[in-house]
């Protein structure tokens, strides 16, 4: 049986295919993307060094 998605998964999984989504549409327009696709992860990595510098969780 599979277990339910938590919430930090279902925003994961949404945020890739969000990315996914823009990216097909800028090939379909012929965009060439001028940031990286890891924008997301390092943003994620931030917050995480933000939360540990302050404290939060």
């Amino acid at each position: 049986m599979a277990s339910k998605l938590t919430e930090k998964q279902k925003n994961t999984l949404w945020q890739q295919r969000r990315i996914a989504s823009y990216q097909a549409s800028c090939r379909l327009e012929n965009l060439i993307l001028a940031e990286p696709a890891s924008t997301y992860d390092r943003a994620e990595a931030r917050l995480d060094s933000l939360r540990r510098q302050y404290g939060a969780e």
